[in-house]
């Protein structure tokens, strides 16, 4: 069992990248972030539970995670956990699309396989890894134009993995194993938020489950209560819709909330600012 402490991430600015080694085995709790994120395995003995599913890794491999996506690493012993990993703002992807450069599509093209993983051949013999070394070693690096460098190699590897999509050594591995309750139950939720009648009665009727079965199912799974997690995922989709140029209150009602007090308090409480205030400059 693992911790049922839960958190989400922010991002603001366009990207961020770590570098992490943990040489212990842990245990991590499932969160969800506001932006897309990449994981580089480069070592370990590493699972990935993402929405419901069960992914297992060799290193080298490259996870994928939409933003809202609930996602956790299970480290299966005491053998160095080693990765980088890079948070990227749906904004950044957005101002290229806009120009005509769809760097998001390999996200797209993993959702399109049923997988949220790229595996590539040969990946250490390739610019690909040059660039993750490159990002590692420059990462912390304050000298001239350092932002602008890292932007550039982030723009590097995002258009070679874009185009790799289109070789031979690339596969998309599958989940090894999943709850298909829980996957049920998430798609589900997810596909409803906007329906403020949602709840866990809805949910229990949907899913052909005992109430109080369902609500011990979801918390032992997610670590969540299903009315956190729906309040959680409220609050992320009225962000992103703010961000895109609706009103706050168009906002509230699109992704859910049915009294627009409660909305900007839970607002004020999760992001620490107004809900009017994270529209983008």
């Amino acid at each position: 069992m693992y911790a049922k402490k839960y958190k989400t991430g922010y991002l603001n600015e366009d990207f961020r990248i770590f570098y992490l080694k943990t040489t212990e085995k842990r245990t991590f709790s499932n969160h969800f972030h506001d932006f897309h994120k990449l994981l580089f395995l480069l070592n370990g003995n590493i699972s990935y539970y993402i929405e419901g599913e069960i992914y297992e890794l060799l290193p080298d491999d490259i996870i994928l995670i939409p933003a809202g996506e609930m996602h956790r690493p299970v480290i299966h012993d005491g053998a160095s956990y080693e990765r980088l990993i890079l948070y990227i703002s749906p904004a950044f992807f957005e101002r290229y699309q806009e120009q005509g450069f769809d760097l998001y599509e390999l996200f797209s093209r993993c959702k399109k396989r049923n997988s949220h993983t790229l595996r590539i051949t040969g990946l250490k013999e390739s610019r690909l890894h040059t660039i993750l070394e490159e990002l590692i070693a420059n990462r912390l690096d304050e000298g001239f134009a350092a932002p602008l460098y890292l932007q550039s190699l982030l723009l590097e590897l995002l258009i070679l993995l874009n185009r790799t999509l289109e070789g031979q050594q690339l596969s998309f591995p599958s989940a090894a194993g999943s709850n298909h309750r829980i996957v049920d139950i998430l798609s589900y939720i997810n596909g409803h938020l906007d329906d403020p009648s949602l709840s866990v009665d809805t949910v229990a009727a949907h899913c052909f489950l005992n109430r109080s079965y369902l609500m011990h199912l979801f918390r032992q799974e997610t670590g969540y209560t299903i009315g956190n997690y729906l309040t959680e995922k409220r609050l992320f989709t009225a962000k992103q819709l703010i961000q895109q140029g609706f009103s706050v209150t168009e906002a509230c009602m699109r992704s859910g909330f049915t009294s627009y007090a409660s909305f900007y308090r839970a607002y004020r409480n999760k992001f620490g600012e107004s809900p009017k205030n994270s529209r983008r400059s």
